[in-house]
């Protein structure tokens, strides 16, 4: 084992575990052992928990759930009870859903990162947060990859912070995660070289990031005949649909298995891909139902439908029934691994799309998120490419008269594509795609070099 690998899982995670409590590991091993076990108890005991939380504390389900003897005779009965929550009702009521009981030292403020152009506020608590990265975890592992284990993200830097703080966030990265990030907002043919050579020379176990970045990353070493000369022990894919084509492609270049993992910020990790290729929910955190998009009403095995999340650690500002926007569906069959955790199908949707920037470098859309969230006065907003040289930012403000500093934005975007004139455009709504999600960055325009095959 590799010091610096050897340190973080023999020295620095466990320091943290004892001064700060941390209790992911600890979380993981009961997830591994759970995952061979009756989850499907567990899941029952854990959500009939939260419903009764949520009777007695949470004043937007007082009057809607069921009494104490219903939930515990069927909390799934008492569950549909409650009406699917869109993420817009949730941000008109958010208070309504704060526990009465947890005190206000305990809140994680957090925010989405806007993919669907409506970034969502919401409060945590430390215990979901360990949830939700031991469960990160418990996939990792499938794969062999432990906290310890080398990486490189094709991600993108903090654009927020300074300077400064950049860098003191890569030092943090390197010397306590052993992780190397290459920025996504930034890619180009020309650096190419460069960047499989640094891969090459840093020996990472795994690689991760948008399914999006490491596609395009891979159709460019196979157009210039680069390879890698190590061997990974896995890519991971998130934060968007990971197409069959897309983990086929990433197979052959990168010679390993391809990992999706399915989650939100404001969810968790939902479902993991294992190495046998079952989409396994994380059933132990969250309950995962399919609804008719029209409807609302639960769909049947095998059919695709609108996905509804209920968080089971979630008891400070419970989301029962959260519409995440996504289109999946549930399989009834049982894993070849052995698992006992139930499957999701193909998860369509989460469709970040990659800009076109200046002399040909790949701009990953997910900048527009981050630049636009933070400003104040704007509801929604819609980020159209039609070329590399014109592009229209479609804005919704908050309140009819909302100020929005046009300039400002505009300075932004020019800074990540310069040579894409923009124009603002004020909409009342921005429509949602097929599967029901709004989109915040769309390019109507070629990408080259990079063409599905």
């Amino acid at each position: 084992m590799a010091l610096h690998k050897f340190l973080i899982e023999h020295a620095i995670w466990p320091a943290m575990e004892k001064r700060k409590g941390n209790k992911i590991r600890e979380i993981q091993r009961a997830l591994e052992k759970s995952q061979y076990e009756d989850v499907a108890a567990l899941q029952r005991e854990r959500l009939t928990e939260l419903l009764l939380h949520c009777k007695a504390h949470v004043p937007a389900y007082e009057s809607v759930l069921p009494d104490e003897t219903a939930i515990r005779q069927d909390p799934y009965a008492a569950l549909r009870c409650v009406a699917p929550l869109a993420k817009r009702t949730f941000q008109a009521e958010a208070d309504a859903h704060l526990a009465d009981n947890v005190p206000q030292s305990a809140r994680i403020a957090n925010c989405t990162g806007g993919s669907t152009g409506q970034p969502v506020r919401f409060f945590m608590t430390r215990a979901q947060v360990e949830s939700y990265e031991a469960a990160r975890w418990r996939g990792l592992g499938w794969y062999g990859i432990t906290q310890g284990s080398r990486s490189v993200m094709l991600w993108g830097s903090p654009i927020e912070l300074s300077q400064q703080a950049q860098l003191k966030n890569r030092i943090k990265e390197s010397l306590l995660k052993n992780r190397q990030i290459l920025s996504a907002y930034h890619l180009s043919e020309q650096e190419l070289a460069k960047q499989v050579a640094f891969l090459n020379r840093y020996k990472p176990e795994y690689l991760y990031g948008y399914a999006s970045i490491l596609t395009a990353f891979a159709q460019m070493m196979e157009h210039q005949g680069l390879s890698l000369k190590l061997s990974l022990k896995a890519v991971v894919s998130t934060s968007e649909t990971l197409e069959p084509w897309q983990e086929e492609l990433l197979e052959r270049v990168f010679r390993c298995p391809v990992a999706n993992e399915y989650g939100a910020r404001d969810a968790g990790i939902l479902a993991y891909q294992c190495p046998e290729g079952g989409m396994h929910i994380t059933a132990e955190n969250c309950v995962i139902e399919v609804l008719d998009p029209k409807t609302h009403e639960p769909l049947g095995v095998g059919k695709s439908g609108v996905l509804a999340v209920t968080d089971l650690h979630n008891f400070v500002q419970p989301r029962l029934r959260y519409l995440l926007g996504d289109v999946a569906g549930l399989s009834g069959e049982a894993c070849r691994c052995g698992r006992t955790l139930p499957l999701l199908t193909h998860v369509e949707g989460r469709e970040d799309d990659l800009l076109l920037g200046h002399d040909g470098v790949l701009v990953h859309g997910n900048i527009i998120g981050q630049l636009l969230r933070p400003v104040p006065g704007v509801s929604a907003f819609q980020f159209r490419q039609k070329s590399q040289q014109e592009a229209r930012l479609f804005l919704v403000r908050q309140t009819p008269d909302a100020e929005i500093d046009e300039a400002s934005i505009l300075a932004q975007i020019k800074k990540a594509l310069p040579d894409t004139v923009v124009t603002i455009e004020y909409v009342d709504e921005i429509a949602p795609t097929a599967s029901g999600k709004l989109r915040y960055a769309i390019r109507e325009c070629p990408l080259p070099g990079c063409q599905k095959s």
